[in-house]
């Protein structure tokens, strides 16, 4: 913008400072190109004036985001899960096909995950519990049931193998739904974050933070 400024103010000076009887006419190709540089000047100067409005209007816009922000009222946090596990050593033996709470699994596997091998790790039964969410791997047709613990640390995760009557099944509803894909296309919930289950399974013992249960089949609620 500096230039063209400066060329218009030299242009100026030399048709305007000579004499009449010095005055030379003016090129139309010159006087044409006179106007059109004074039009981009004028169309700088007009962006130059919206981009100052768009500015001030973002600020505006920033500052009352800011204002909302802070007045907004802080998260709660979540309640703590309060649930008590029985001692392991005052448990009979583990039956196939016995039926473990998904919280009591979890916290024996935190509270000594040695002991809880012991009890749990290669024998098949049924854990029970409530559903958090479910996790699809793809290329593969089984898919993964987590359920609710006492402590976010240590989880508990069923492997489960659909029936061959699906065609596919995957999550819906951003994760809440477990949906299965009949031959004919048509769907069905097969299950729900927030319901109870039971999935009879074995257990592969303790991974990192998670418990493992495979082959697991969704069996009959009690």
């Amino acid at each position: 913008m500096s230039r063209i400024i400066a060329s218009l103010v030299l242009i100026l000076l030399t048709t305007t400072v000579a004499s009449p009887q010095d005055s030379v006419a003016i090129p139309k190709s010159r006087l044409e190109e006179l106007e059109r540089k004074e039009a981009e000047l004028e169309k700088l100067k007009g962006n130059l004036s919206k981009t100052r409005d768009e500015n001030q209007q973002l600020k505006k816009q920033h500052e009352e985001d800011a204002v909302k922000i802070k007045s907004a009222p802080a998260p709660q946090p979540q309640p703590a899960i309060v649930h008590t596990s029985p001692p392991m050593t005052s448990l009979p033996p583990l039956a196939k096909g016995e039926m473990v709470d998904a919280m009591d699994l979890a916290g024996h596997y935190r509270a000594d995950a040695l002991a809880a091998d012991q009890r749990y790790r290669k024998r098949t039964f049924k854990v029970q519990g409530e559903i958090t969410g479910f996790e699809k791997p793809m290329f593969v047709r089984d898919y993964k049931v987590l359920l609710k613990t006492a402590d976010l640390q240590t989880r508990v995760i069923c492997d489960v193998y659909p029936p061959e009557k699906y065609k596919a099944v995957f999550p819906a509803k951003d994760g809440a739904e477990l949906v299965a894909l009949l031959p004919d296309e048509s769907r069905v919930i097969l299950l729900k974050a927030g319901e109870r289950v039971v999935l009879e399974g074995q257990c592969r013992g303790l991974s990192g933070s998670v418990v493992r249960m495979t082959s697991c089949a969704v069996a009959p609620a009690p």
